[in-house]
């Protein structure tokens, strides 16, 4: 009796150890982009030209940490649901080409409105455990 119970101890202390490795990861990753997207926001501001090659790299940058990221989030989440930020993001570097301003600032909202849903998605809660 005593090994099965130090060997159910042992199986929530490893689930307990995943969740929290999970929640840590998702948590950093998402303040990451987030934080990346606000300073483009900030960037942006009240500019009437974002067709410069700046913008555009910057927009590469944040892309391609979003997909180092993505790989790694697919294994919590249905790839799915985390594909809209990496589809919003190539939006956004069509826009810069087209100097199409509201639509670039319309998808930096969006991005940010994601990362938020991301947050309750991914996080550990209730309803995600059950």
């Amino acid at each position: 009796m005593n090994k099965r119970a130090f060997y159910i101890i042992l199986l929530i202390v490893i689930l307990a150890g995943i969740c929290i490795t999970e929640q840590v990861l998702v948590s950093n990753y998402l303040n990451n982009m987030q934080s990346m997207v606000e300073s483009l926001v900030v960037k942006v501001g009240d500019m009437d030209n974002i067709n410069t090659q700046d913008l555009y790299n910057e927009v590469l940058d944040i892309e391609d940490t979003w997909s180092g990221y993505e790989n790694t989030l697919c294994f919590f989440v249905n790839l799915k649901d985390i594909e809209d930020v990496g589809i919003e993001l190539t939006k956004m570097k069509v826009y810069i080409v087209e100097n199409s301003v509201e639509d670039f600032k319309a998808s930096l909202a969006l991005l940010l409105y994601y990362i938020d849903g991301y947050y309750n998605v991914m996080g550990i809660s209730f309803e995600n455990i059950f």
